[in-house]
């Protein structure tokens, strides 16, 4: 029986070259990701750096949000509540995976949004101290949420579509297409504001070019958003 030659194929080489490049461009990709989050809020100054920080970490929640029926996405203009997905360090300092209920809501009172992550019980029945966790960004002088709706249907052996920019959000079965927030404060004796629109992947039906298209429009008075 001939024995196997010494080394690797060119099969083998070109296999090897071929995952190490996927693995360094994923680590690329995230590595560009932050670095454009710091450029961005180097450009600011002050609390509107604080403001632009939790945009950028509310977008990266929202966009992992997904349906789910014992939480429901709720929202209006002042607050919005839905599931996510979240994760926390073992005594041992492992970490691991905890399904949350994420909210937003402006408090008047304090002028402040306050966002607050709890642990839901029925999947982690475990965690006990720490299952709530509230953390507030002030002084904020107002708060509007505003949701993307998109509804593509068959009626009549015709295609309808339904789309556009709402309030409220009362449609427990499904979730926004995508979420728009403006947060408004001052800060050297001007009143500033910052605004974010975030599309979600698993939002609203799923649609083919149209929805892209309906994307396009809907974004586009967001371009100066930051």
């Amino acid at each position: 029986m001939a024995s196997r030659p010494l080394g690797f194929t060119i099969i083998e080489l070109l296999l090897a070259a071929s995952m190490m490049s996927m693995v360094a461009l994923a680590v690329l990709s995230t590595f560009g990701t932050g670095l454009r989050a710091f450029e961005r809020v180097q450009s600011f100054g002050g609390f509107q750096a604080d403001v632009l920080l939790f945009l950028e970490g509310f977008e990266r929640d929202v966009r992992n949000t997904f349906v789910f029926s014992e939480v429901k996405f709720k929202g209006d203009s002042q607050s919005m509540s839905f599931a996510s997905v979240g994760t926390k360090l073992a005594e041992d300092g492992h970490a691991f995976t905890v399904l949350e209920e994420r909210s937003y809501g402006f408090d008047s009172s304090q002028k402040a949004l306050v966002e607050k992550e709890e642990d839901f019980a029925p999947v982690v029945s475990s965690v006990i101290e720490g299952s709530v966790r509230t953390q507030q960004v002030a002084p904020i002088k107002a708060v509007m949420f505003q949701y993307y709706s998109y509804r593509k249907e068959i009626e009549d052996g015709k295609e309808k579509i339904e789309s556009g920019w709402q309030g409220t959000w009362t449609d427990e079965e499904r979730i926004p297409r995508g979420i728009k927030i403006q947060l408004t404060f001052e800060e050297g004796g001007k009143e500033v504001s910052l605004a974010r629109t975030v599309f979600i992947p698993s939002g609203g039906d799923v649609g083919g070019d149209e929805q892209d298209d309906e994307e396009q429009e809907a974004g586009a008075d967001g371009q100066g958003d930051v």
